[in-house]
């Protein structure tokens, strides 16, 4: 029987950090989980037979929760709260082993490595502990894709004699940027590790913020190319984190709750909207000049995605590409769906054309929802008449229409490729 701490509406079936307490509300152990309602039951639905699991199952007298939106995030604050509260079942339960490690060596070219406390000396910079070996290693195989290194045992070897040696198997792969083969200089190499090393330390958002300025810069110099690598890095640093930093959920634990809260109700300030905006829908087109032409809805519900009700719409119209009938095509058949609730606002990739077309489709249908279109290159939100709003690029609303946006584009992207395959197999 589960205790009355651990219920649905108590502990959510959400990514995140669970915190176990004893009686005298002393926190024993700190564990991380992609369903924290799941995870946190099987501790009291389970015989264990190990001992110490045993033990601290016995020693549990609450549990407190944190809700977290990536599996880096939750491995650098289950990190962050192990080493500030050092609960003494996180380490009983590691069978005196140390916790694992990621050290940037000190070399004219680092690499990055895991390690044991043991072994930190031998190390520049070092970043932990984190309790999962094996969560730490699939963490930096994305992270190598973003800051490419080099694990080679004479990397920069070449630099001065780069004719004679060839580049290595990590380099064909994108993972390594070609000091084996002095293909890239120690100068740029050592940006990519401090970079790297900007990110550990979480500042993803002096990061970001460095980075968009780069390529403004190489854009201002027509310098497209090196423009288009810097973005790169930018978009894979968002799609693996959240737009937050890790810092804010050691002093406030609810922070990602209250940030979707003022995120909602700054962006309710901003469009001037009825309600809250507690359900937004966003609505992308993809096609290759009209053929195969997906169409994609995306949720959010309360400032979070919501996956469970997305929906894709392979679009039926034909001929020369028509973005704008296209989105109609889509808007009518979901407004057709009377089952599925009605969001707060509408947000449809593309400018006036596009807002003004689904208002005027949305209204015949009788139906009194606020419909903006996003345009991608200058982000500015067009409502169907009236002037054209523009808000700050820091700006929690702002920040909220991109993450759905961007996955609304994601999503359409995805099923038009998986339709486009079917067609080529054929």
């Amino acid at each position: 029987m589960l205790p009355s701490f651990v219920q649905p509406e108590i502990i959510p079936h959400k990514p995140g950090i669970y915190i176990y307490k004893d009686k005298a509300g002393k926190i024993i152990y700190v564990g991380k989980a992609v369903d924290l309602f799941s995870r946190v039951s099987s501790y009291f639905t389970s015989s264990w037979k190990d001992v110490k699991t045993a033990r601290l199952v016995g020693d549990i007298a609450s549990a407190e929760t944190i809700i977290v939106e990536s599996e880096i995030e939750a491995l650098i604050l289950e990190a962050n709260l192990i080493k500030k509260n050092k609960p003494h079942y996180n380490i009983r339960l590691t069978d005196d082993k140390d916790y694992l490690y990621i050290v940037v060596t000190d070399e004219e070219f680092p690499k990055v490595l895991t390690a044991r406390k043991k072994d930190l000396l031998k190390g520049k910079k070092w970043f932990g502990p984190y309790p999962s070996a094996t969560t730490v290693k699939t963490t930096l195989k994305k992270l190598r894709r973003i800051f490419p290194w080099c694990s080679g045992k004479n990397q920069g070897a070449g630099i001065m004699n780069h004719a004679k040696r060839k580049v290595c198997f990590y380099y064909h792969l994108g993972l390594c940027p070609g000091a084996c083969a002095g293909v890239v200089s120690q100068k740029d190499y050592i940006k990519i590790i401090n970079r790297f090393s900007k990110f550990l330390d979480g500042k993803k958002h002096e990061l970001l913020e460095e980075l968009n300025s780069e390529m403004k810069q190489y854009s201002r110099k027509l310098r497209f190319e090196e423009a288009s690598r810097v973005k790169k890095i930018i978009d894979g640093i968002n799609y693996i984190t959240a737009p937050t930093k890790i810092s804010n959920y050691l002093v406030n634990p609810n922070f990602l709750e209250d940030l979707n809260k003022n995120s909602l109700e700054e962006l309710q300030r901003d469009l001037n909207l009825p309600e809250l905006p507690v359900r937004i829908e966003a609505y992308d087109i993809s096609n290759f000049q009209g053929k195969e032409a997906t169409g994609s809805m995306v949720v959010l519900t309360g400032g979070e995605i919501d996956k469970s009700q997305y929906r894709r719409f392979k679009i039926r119209m034909t001929g020369k590409p028509n973005d704008v009938g296209m989105h109609k095509e889509m808007m009518g058949r979901r407004l057709n769906h009377e089952d599925w609730p009605l969001p707060h606002l509408f947000i449809i990739d593309g400018g006036r054309g596009q807002a003004y077309a689904i208002a005027q489709l949305v209204n015949l249908k009788g139906v009194n929802i606020p419909v903006f279109g996003l345009a991608k290159r200058e982000e500015w939100l067009y409502p169907p008449e009236g002037e054209v709003i523009k808000l700050p690029k820091r700006s929690l609303a702002l920040r909220l229409l991109q993450k759905i946006r961007d996955e609304s584009h994601r999503f359409a992207i995805s099923y038009h490729k998986k339709l486009r395959a079917k067609v080529f197999l054929k």
